[in-house]
């Protein structure tokens, strides 16, 4: 009787649990500028071993990326394996983004990006991102 009670139990606790659905998210950086542009990803201030360098031609040139997880969506922190983002214009001028920076353009925060439905976001790297970028001198390469 015991086992037959414990073996009902168990039935209800599994069946009434319904597992995650899991979803994938594409994440795509574009650029909207006619200067060459590299990406540089890093993880605890070191170059990510699972990202690398990406180089963007001109306008309209993108990376996309993907991922997948249980529960609604991805990050940009885990899609590109990154904590910091160096964007460095025509070997001349850089912008670094992290999860909180630049404010209300990180290329690490998915509330930056446009949302353009069934899991696809977009960062355009535009004129505001270029303007707020700094002169190189070694940090650049």
């Amino acid at each position: 009787m015991k086992r037959l009670i414990l073996g009902n139990i168990i039935c209800v606790a599994f069946l009434g649990c319904t597992p995650e659905q899991s979803t994938v998210s594409e994440y795509q950086i574009e650029s909207g500028l006619d200067v060459p542009i590299v990406l540089r990803f890093f993880r605890n201030g070191l170059p990510s071993v699972n990202m690398a360098t990406v180089h963007l031609k001109g306008i309209g040139d993108k990376i996309k990326r993907f991922g997948e997880t249980l529960g609604t969506s991805t990050s940009p922190f885990d899609v590109f394996d990154a904590d910091s983002i160096l964007i460095v214009f025509d070997e001349k001028r850089f912008q670094g983004h992290n999860l909180f920076e630049p404010k209300g353009s990180s290329l690490l925060n998915q509330l930056d990006y446009q949302n353009l439905g069934n899991g696809k976001f977009l960062y355009v790297i535009d004129e505001e991102n270029f303007s707020a970028s700094l002169d190189c001198q070694d940090i650049c390469y």
